[in-house]
């Protein structure tokens, strides 16, 4: 907390500096002094004004700039980062609508989109309108957001532009996030991005709700607590929950109307993997991507995870009842959860709940890790690419560009207030957490790459209540070389 008077102004500043670094990968490193304080908001205000995007002086003639948008629908789950037709009062929408006003201004140009929702993994709408448009070289998209299996599956059919030699694209910059260029860069080329241009990998970042009025009922440590000081772990979590469940009912059937240490979603399995900073797959120094699901890591916080929440009278598996988030949504509104184990978007469901509740990041393996990983989830995941066939590859750069810019100045403040500030968050230890849980973002190929299909198998041994984690590995390991070969081979042949 803020133990010092700060002015409101200087208090807004320092919050949108710290998600500007941490939205695109930076760490970020809280220091709650006055001094402190006075000082980030001067050498903010230093640095915002210095970086410029250094683009041409140009206009386009009225073109019309195509944004194809894709993605998941699960729960509503629609994200759209460029859709603004007007200022509604919406901070959110009216600080896209000002971004989007001011590169049409300074183009000469009109944002648009197409929606068109709906997704598998790597076959879904985003990836056959791509494909056909590139091999019939139709420039009607000049980028897109698609959802990131597909993202995946077009770049290894040199279906997509390297965002690296686009022109005026300067990943560098602290509008794209630097966490993701070194995650996802296979061979030296990155085919999908993302960073301030879009609020989508804020919203699918695995996190942690935890309801207040059950953390002092039970006379348990605060969580908070535990995060700053390094001791928020798998074990410190499962021993917290350990007491809460409870029949409510009394009718030995342990249902919606009964109460849990944890709501878990089922892509969570995945996310503590990561959570561990360990990856199904890692690019490596010399850029080549290698398997590193297995080892014992991995092995311990699945283990640990697993004995714990497969109990079915310590956790609520929601999507094993319905994939309607209805139900879970109102049993942690009810004080029927502890936790509730999802995505950061979750908290979107609460403006209204009556419990105080509170966000932390996915927990440590171990006290020794160096820090906290929070993955992106796969599913819900959404990624900025450029078509290989473009009319103006110079023009789309240049948009492109500009509008990652106009969005580091505009939109990720404008995210900021909403999330924390304007309407969900309800205390300042959350924003502190939200800092470092978007500070700490994992990107991982092998789930998007489907490598070995581990992304599924692990997910069936959640479905299924299996615990023999080698045996799943093994069994896959042939194929899941053969992946990697094959992804290897194929980037070191793009161009």
């Amino acid at each position: 907390m803020l133990h010092k008077r700060i002015t409101a102004s200087i208090l807004a500043s320092l919050f949108t500096a710290l998600l500007c670094a941490a939205s695109c990968g930076e760490e970020v490193v809280v220091d709650n002094s006055v001094d402190n304080a006075d000082s980030t908001l001067t050498e903010t205000s230093e640095v915002t004004t210095e970086l410029s995007a250094e683009l041409p002086d140009v206009k386009y003639d009225g073109h019309v700039f195509n944004i194809l948008i894709t993605g998941n629908t699960e729960n509503t789950w629609q994200k759209n980062d460029f859709k603004a037709e007007e200022l509604t009062g919406e901070v959110l929408n009216d600080a896209r609508y000002e971004r989007n006003l001011a590169v049409e201004e300074r183009f000469d140009i009109t944002i648009a989109t197409d929606e068109r929702y709906g997704a598998t993994k790597g076959a879904g709408s985003g990836f056959t309108m791509i494909q056909n448009c590139v091999m019939a070289g139709d420039t009607s998209y000049d980028a897109g957001m698609i959802a990131g299996y597909d993202c995946a599956t077009l770049a290894l059919g040199g279906y997509l532009y390297d965002m690296r030699t686009l022109p005026y694209i300067d990943l560098d910059k602290p509008w794209w996030d630097q966490r993701l260029n070194e995650d996802l860069t296979i061979n030296g080329k990155l085919y999908y991005s993302t960073g301030d241009i879009s609020t989508a990998d804020n919203d699918a970042t695995g996190a942690i709700l935890f309801n207040k009025k059950l953390v002092e009922d039970f006379s348990l440590p605060n969580p908070y607590e535990m995060v700053l000081d390094g001791t928020w772990t798998v074990d410190a979590m499962i021993s917290m929950g350990k007491d809460v469940s409870s029949d409510l009912d009394g009718n030995s059937v342990w249902d919606k109307n009964d109460r849990y240490a944890a709501i878990i979603w089922d892509d969570t399995v995945m996310g503590v993997i990561n959570s561990t900073g360990e990856k199904c797959a890692t690019v490596q120094p010399d850029g080549r991507l290698e398997l590193t699901l297995y080892n014992e890591r991995v092995l311990s916080m699945f283990e640990k995870f697993t004995t714990a929440y497969y109990d079915t009278t310590q956790a609520y598996h929601y999507q094993r009842v319905s994939y309607d988030i209805t139900d879970p949504v109102s049993m942690f509104a009810n004080d029927q959860a502890l936790f509730f184990m999802q995505l950061l978007d979750l908290v979107t469901y609460f403006r209204d709940m009556q419990t105080d509740f509170g966000i932390l990041p996915l927990p440590k393996l171990d006290e020794e890790q160096d820090r906290y990983y929070s993955t992106i989830g796969s599913w819900h995941s959404v990624f900025l690419l450029v078509p290989s066939v473009q009319e103006n590859a110079e023009r789309t750069g240049a948009i492109l560009e500009a509008l990652a810019y106009e969005s580091y100045k505009t939109v990720t403040p404008a995210y900021y207030e909403k999330t924390l500030v304007g309407k969900y968050i309800r205390d300042d230890e959350s924003r502190e957490m939200v800092d470092i849980i978007l500070s700490s973002h994992v990107y991982d190929l092998g789930w998007f790459y489907q490598i070995g299909k581990y992304c599924d198998e692990v997910l069936y041994m959640w479905y299924d209540k299996k615990s023999d984690f080698t045996s799943m590995y093994d069994s896959h390991l042939s194929e899941a070389k053969a992946d990697i070969e094959r992804i290897n081979e194929a980037f070191a042949e793009l161009d």
